[in-house]
This record gives C-alpha cells, structure tokens and sequence, in this order.
C-alpha cells in the first residue's frame, strides 16, 4: 500500500468530513426565501459539479485544445438556478433541445477545422455534460421527498438533521476506503482490463465495507416504520454502484490518457 496515497486520503478526510457534516446539514438560508429554500448543501453540490464539469472539459481539451466547453456551465448553472427556483417553470424537455443547441454550436464554430472529429466531440460533451446534470439534481433531490422521509429526525440540533445525507457519503466513502486497503493488503486477482490494480478482493472489500455502514447507520437513523432489510439492500447497492462509477471514471482517464481524472480531490 502506498502510505503517501493513503496519507494525502486521510489528510483531505480530516479538513473535509467537519466541513462537509457542516455544509449537509446546515439550514441556513443561503437566498431569500421568495426565490426557493436554498440551503449550503444545495451550494455544495453546484460547487462540486462545476468543478467535475471542468475537470472534464480540462481532459477534453487534450483531444481539442481549441474549443468552446465553457458553453457547459452555462448550461448547467442555468438548470440548476432553474430547479431551485421555486417560481420558474422551464420544461426539462426544452432544456435538453437548449444543450443539443449549445453542442452543435461548438462543434460548428469552434470544431470547423476537424470535421471527421466533429460529431465525437459533440458526443462526449453532449454525455459528459448530461451526466453531470443528472448527477446533480439527484444529489439535490436528496434534500426532498420520498428521500427525506426514509430517515427519523434526531432532535433540534440542526447538525442532525440530514443523516440520511450522511448515511449515503459515508457508505460511499467506506466502500472505496475498504476496496482500496482489501485490494492492496490482500489483492491478486484482478478483474478489469479497464483499471489493472483494481482487483475481485478489493472489490469485495468495498461492498461489504459499503453494506456494514450503511446497515449500521440504517438501523440507528432510518424511519422506524421501514423495514432494517432495507438498509441491507441500500448498502448492496451503493457499494454495487459506487465501483461501478469507479470503472468508468478509469476509463475515461484511459481514453483521454491521464493518470488523474482531478487534481483537486486526492484517491
């Protein structure tokens, strides 16, 4: 095991969980309330999918260094104000022509020297960008209904008010954390050309590591009227999930040929 990977792993925890627990459940209101219940943890998530959607396009530029993705966050910081927005009423099926609309203008305008990479471009933008949408508002939609209602209340303090929230980074985070130190301790059999280091032990590490915390946790924060079964099943399929986007973030790293897919979040 590498102990500086694992040191600078520990070191980003150490700053980051507090802040983190802090910013997930804050109620402070960040907007007036006339524009919609805003809350830190809402800010959090646009921070850190802008911040994916540059690490994204920064990989992307290596293929086409002169282009136009800043169109990108324009787009996906208009949705996200709009899903905020208590008042705005956009269909989302409009917003999806607005992005093929901003995508084919790139290609055109910025892509006109290579026509043959023309549509590939557009394509992986067009993926990526979509993506990142969708990763976003799910994870803002956490702070709504059914999800809400899954997990008990715990008092009046507010830093207990979204361990529902918790529950779930903290059972992503445990499954990385135990598929990273299961595969590098005990790890032989490796499963994916994609990703040569990953290996079947780690692997199994993760899940089980994923499926312990979130059981844990579900038994003591989940509703009471839910059956403890399903913390089981909500573990399975995060840990099941989470190294699913695990591959495909290594390859990406392999098609774009990059040894990190962020240089600004360690592991």
């Amino acid at each position: 095991m590498k102990l500086s990977n694992l040191a600078k792993r520990l070191l980003f925890v150490a700053w980051a969980a507090p802040l983190g627990w802090w910013v997930i459940s804050s109620t402070l209101q960040v907007v007036p309330k006339s524009f919609g219940m805003v809350y830190p943890g809402h800010i959090a998530v646009i921070l850190i999918i802008l911040t994916a959607c540059y690490e994204y396009n920064r990989m992307l530029s290596i293929f086409y260094p002169v282009n136009g993705f800043w169109l990108s966050y324009l787009w996906l910081g208009a949705q996200f104000v709009l899903y905020l927005w208590e008042a705005a009423s956009f269909p989302f099926n409009l917003s999806i022509y607005v992005l093929l609309i901003l995508v084919a203008i790139e290609a055109f305008i910025w892509g006109r020297k290579n026509m043959r990479r023309r549509w590939v471009r557009s394509s992986l933008l067009f993926s990526g960008t979509a993506f990142l949408y969708i990763a976003g508002i799910s994870l803002m939609s956490f702070y709504q209904e059914p999800f809400q209602s899954m997990f008990r209340k715990i008092g009046t303090n507010p830093m207990l008010s979204q361990m529902g929230i918790v529950t779930v980074i903290a059972s992503i985070f445990m499954c990385d954390s135990g598929a990273y130190i299961v595969g590098s301790i005990w790890g032989k059999t490796h499963f994916s050309s994609i990703s040569p280091k990953k290996t079947i032990e780690g692997s199994i590490g993760g899940l089980v590591a994923s499926i312990l915390v979130c059981s844990i946790m579900w038994y003591f924060f989940s509703n009471p009227m839910l059956p403890v079964w399903l913390g089981v099943v909500l573990g399975i399929l995060i840990g099941i999930f989470a190294q699913i986007g695990d591959l495909l973030v290594s390859l990406m790293k392999r098609y774009f040929r990059v040894k990190d897919a962020s240089h600004l979040i360690p592991g």
